[in-house]
Formats: C-alpha cells, sequence, structure tokens
C-alpha cells in the first residue's frame, strides 16, 4: 500500500537522524550565542540602504555591509544576466583549519532582494512602489549575518557557506519559473562534486513576524527521505528549546506554538532549484504575516512590511534553532559516515527527542492525514 510505503520511508529517515542524549543538548543550549537584538538591528540597515532591487545601489552597498563586517569569510560575488534581470548572488565560505578536505558542507541562505513592487497595497497609488521588505528579505538577511558573526568561533570540523540569493522577489504571480532566479543560477552552477558534498541547504525567509509559526513545507514531500531527515532534527530541536507546544524546553518550562508540525504550507521559493539539483534543502517561512493574518496576507508584499514589525523574539527563535543543529551535528547526513562514526545506542543514552520515536509519531500522523483526510499539496508560490 502506499500508506505503508510512506510509513517505511518515514522510519527509515528518522533512524538515519543524529541521535543525542537529551542532556547533551540542554548542555549544548547553554552556550548558544545567537543574539536576536542584534540581528533585529540590521534590519533596520539594510532597509535604510534602500530597495534592494538587482542591480542597484543599495543591493551593492548591502553586499558590501555585510562582506566588510564579517571579513572571516573567503566572499565571492556570483553575477548572471538572466530574464532581463543582472543579478548578483553573494557567497561566503568558512572553511576551518581541521576541516575534512572533500568533506561535508552545510549552506545557510537567504534572498536579499526586495520586491519591487506592492501589489497587495491597500492604497492604489503604491502598488508600483518598491516594499521595505523588513521581514521578506531582511529578516533572513539579519538571522544569516548574526550567524556568520559567532561561526568562526564554534570549532565546527566542516565547511559551512552562506548564500545570499539575489533576484528572488522579483516574478509574476502566475509564472513560477520568474521566481526565485539568482537561486535558479547559483544551482544550475553547482559541480557534482558540490551537490554530493552539501548535506543540508536551510534556507529562511519570512521568520520575523511577532506572530511567528512555522510550518513543515512541501516539497520536500513526505516521501521524501532527505527532506524528512532535516524536518525530523528540526522537530527534534525544537522541543528542548521551547518552541513546540506541550514540550517542556531544558529549564521545565511549557515550550511555545512556534513550530508545529499540525499543517504543511506548500511553498516555492529558493530551496526548490536545490532541490532540482539533488541538493537536501528546506525552508523555514512563515506565510502568515502580522496578527491573525492568513496565508499570504497581512503585511506581505505591502508598504506595511517595515523594521517595526521584525521580532528580536522571532529572530532568535530561528538563529538558535539552526545554531544548534550546527553545534550537534543535526544538520549533516550521518547516515553516509555510520562505518567510521556510528551513532550512540539508543538504550545507552536514551533522549526523551530520539528521532526514532519523533519519527513514528510523525509517520502515524501521516497515516491518519493520508486515510481520513488527504494530504493537502495545493502547493502556492511563496508569491
Amino acid at each position: 500500500m502506499r500508506t505503508m510505503g510512506i510509513l517505511a520511508i518515514l522510519l527509515i529517515a528518522s533512524i538515519g537522524a543524529p541521535i543525542a542524549s537529551s542532556a547533551s543538548v540542554c548542555s549544548t543550549i547553554e552556550t548558544l550565542e545567537f543574539d536576536g537584538q542584534r540581528a533585529n538591528e540590521s534590519v533596520t540597515t539594510q532597509v535604510e540602504f534602500g530597495p534592494r532591487l538587482p542591480g542597484s545601489n543599495a543591493s551593492m552597498e548591502l553586499r558590501e555591509w555585510f562582506m566588510d563586517t564579517r571579513p572571516e569569510f573567503d566572499w565571492s560575488l556570483d553575477p548572471h544576466f538572466r530574464d532581463g534581470y543582472n543579478l548578483t548572488n553573494l557567497e561566503g565560505r568558512l572553511i576551518p583549519d581541521d576541516a575534512e578536505e572533500n568533506g561535508p558542507i552545510i549552506v545557510l541562505a537567504a534572498h536579499y532582494d526586495s520586491r519591487n513592487r506592492a501589489e497587495r497595497d491597500p492604497d492604489p497609488n503604491m502598488t508600483d512602489v518598491p516594499i521595505p521588505g523588513a521581514n521578506d528579505g531582511g529578516s533572513g538577511v539579519a538571522v544569516l549575518w548574526e550567524l556568520a558573526r559567532i561561526l568562526p568561533s564554534m570549532e565546527l570540523e566542516h565547511e559551512v557557506w552562506i548564500l545570499l540569493t539575489d533576484a528572488e522577489d522579483q516574478g509574476l504571480i502566475e509564472e513560477p519559473s520568474t521566481w526565485a532566479l539568482g537561486a535558479q543560477s547559483w544551482a544550475e552552477n553547482r559541480s557534482e562534486d558540490d551537490i554530493s558534498r552539501i548535506d543540508a541547504f536551510l534556507l529562511v525567509d519570512m521568520i520575523g513576524d511577532a506572530d511567528l509559526k512555522i510550518y513543515r513545507t512541501f516539497p520536500p514531500y513526505l516521501n521524501d527521505v532527505e527532506g524528512n531527515r532535516l524536518w525530523g532534527a528540526v522537530e527534534n530541536l525544537s522541543g528542548p528549546l521551547g518552541l513546540v507546544d506541550n514540550i517542556t524546553d531544558c529549564n521545565g518550562n511549557p515550550g511555545l506554538d512556534i513550530v508545529n508540525f499540525s499543517k504543511n504550507d506548500g511553498v516555492i521559493d529558493d530551496h526548490v532549484p536545490m532541490l532540482n539539483v539533488g541538493i537536501p534543502a528546506i525552508d523555514f517561512i512563515d506565510i502568515r504575516y502580522g496578527e491573525n493574518a492568513t496565508a499570504w496576507q497581512g503585511y506581505w508584499h505591502t508598504h506595511e512590511d517595515t523594521p517595526d514589525k521584525v521580532s528580536a523574539e522571532s529572530l532568535a527563535h530561528i538563529g538558535r534553532l539552526i545554531e544548534l543543529g550546527l553545534r550537534q551535528g543535526s544538520w549533516l547526513d550521518t547516515v553516509q559516515n555510520q562505518t567510521e562514526t556510528p551513532s550512540p545506542n539508543v538504550e545507552d543514552h536514551p533522549s526523551t527527542f530520539s528521532p526514532l520515536v519523533t519519527g513514528t509519531i510523525f509517520a502515524l500522523i501521516a497515516l491518519i492525514l493520508l486515510t481520513f483526510l488527504g494530504l493537502h499539496e495545493s502547493v502556492r508560490l511563496k508569491r
């Protein structure tokens, strides 16, 4: 049966996820350095550059600011002419001295362009004016900028790349191919070696909403092993951080309802070109921007997308989750390396957040959805 096949795949994916004791995770959480307030201040900096449209001075100034303030990375510009746009991606590589040659890579990504029009603005005189892009553009860059501050001191043993994509947000609603142009160009120019080495492409987009809610996004779909590996890591890390409702955090406090897998959001964003070339990728995104907003409504694509709508706490939730995963090795594909570094025995290192347990629960939920409710896969553009 199709449902049984999905159950088997989900269980395989969860077994392959990194296994860490809750004590180990909680000990690591005490060392987290991500500063949400610092990240939030950078949103205002970005907006003050002006509309970050492809080819604009504002875009150039943002790239220079990012490189100048994070000199520990090896930065390079990745220019392309595509669909009428002169776009420039910014790529930075952090390669520790003791990193394994041809070893794994984790890519952290966000788009830095802001939309060239506000088609949803209630003022018809403003619909053709570029939006501020504080959340839609600025929030993802803010998280990566703050992570780039602390990454050099984290003493990781693998490469971490930061990718700021251009021309993600300039497309037409009815034409999916006109979105994510920078990501499309970057993905198409990856070598087979790059693709084989990238264990995770973690995209952050529109995650500054004060009323933050992160659902699992598709693609990747429920039958995708790599996608379930990464989303399984998200679920395992979120509980100890206090981001899951009805699960106590490491301090014994009740969790917030921020990471919630009760729904699946269909989103076409910069992660999709990566999936198309075989790179494991997921998208952290909140498509309900504003208090009580529904999907793709609220402040999205309006002139209300301003820095005062972006929450330092929300930036910190996502930044700390990604940082914790980096410190724990959760984003790495440990299945590839099991012969060299086997995972700890679950019985020897009991964990409240065991991937096997959460994978089983997740699979059962999927079965219930498939059997009784039907899996909702009406994919919407990020737009």
